[in-house]
């Protein structure tokens, strides 16, 4: 085909890439999802001698040696099954249904794929014995919004997505943070301005945006600000392969010390002891709007149980 495969990518999403099951529209966050698994899935398989002229060439085995791929990289279940999730939707779109089957097939360690919402260990920087002010410090010698939005995510839980767009100065409302801005699913939130360590870090923040701009460089698209974003990461050694963590693992120390903060012990995967179960409750229903989620039991991807 001519342009290569990432025209044929390019052609595919456009026609089909907003559509969800049932003929509804996808979201915008959906879309951007959909088409970053694709296009860095396609890049891994010529990585791995895969050299497809056309996207539509796309075939089983090449599914399984993607999952092959991540699963030596030691990627999360959660992950590897949203990735196989995606290229399955793919593979509707370009005629292959049922093609892909259910991700375990795609994997050869009992478990490797299997989503589950309970964490069992503390996935934030500390737990690494990683200094995190060191770390943003050396981030910060790269690229210095980089880091400031290492920062975001931090201390006010936010995803990456929503710290790249972040517009400071008109998500400052005195006391809370409006998040409202690249937000998963379009779900807006609040979260609480109530350390000087927050208030601070956001008064900063306005200092490399104007009254109306994000804290990413204004004169590069959402698609570059990422591309930047995770070079970056790449360059300071934040990744799975390299130190065993990613950036989310800043909002799994946010809601963590959240839970201390709000009942006074450590939180399960920290090793803490009794909570009451009203306390306990009550903290996980504050943290889980705080991150923006709706539910409370999704809590326990971050805290245990």
């Amino acid at each position: 085909m001519a342009g290569g495969w990432k025209s044929s990518l390019a052609s595919i999403l456009k026609e089909s890439n907003g559509v969800k099951e049932g003929g509804s529209v996808a979201s915008f966050a959906t879309q951007d999802k959909r088409s970053d698994i694709l296009f860095a899935g396609f890049t891994e398989l010529r990585e791995l001698g895969y050299k497809l002229d056309s996207v539509e060439q796309f075939k089983e085995r090449h599914m399984s040696a993607l999952g092959a791929a991540w699963e030596k990289r030691e990627l999360a279940p959660s992950t590897i099954q949203d990735r196989i999730s995606t290229f399955r939707t793919f593979s509707e779109w370009i005629g292959k249904e049922g093609m892909i089957r259910a991700a375990d097939n795609y994997v050869s360690g009992e478990g490797a794929a299997s989503r589950t919402s309970i964490n069992t260990q503390d996935k934030s920087w500390g737990a690494k014995d990683l200094d995190v002010v060191q770390k943003i410090a050396e981030v910060k010698a790269i690229d210095e919004r980089v880091a400031l939005q290492l920062e975001l995510q931090q201390v006010f839980g936010l995803r990456v997505r929503e710290a790249l767009e972040l517009r400071p100065a008109l998500s400052d409302k005195g006391t809370y943070l409006a998040v409202n801005v690249g937000t998963k699913g379009g779900r807006d939130r609040t979260v609480p301005i109530n350390t000087p360590e927050k208030r601070e870090l956001l008064d900063r923040a306005k200092t490399f945006a104007s009254n109306i701009s994000s804290t990413s460089d204004q004169k590069k698209s959402l698609a570059q600000v990422k591309n930047n974003y995770y070079a970056v990461m790449r360059q300071a050694g934040i990744t799975k392969a390299d130190a065993g963590i990613s950036s989310h693992g800043l909002r799994h120390a946010y809601a963590n010390d959240r839970y201390k903060e709000i009942t006074g012990v450590a939180s399960p995967v920290r090793g803490g002891g009794f909570v009451e179960k009203s306390l306990d409750n009550q903290a996980r229903l504050i943290i889980s709007e705080e991150l923006g989620h709706s539910r409370e039991n999704v809590t326990t991807h971050y805290l245990g149980r």
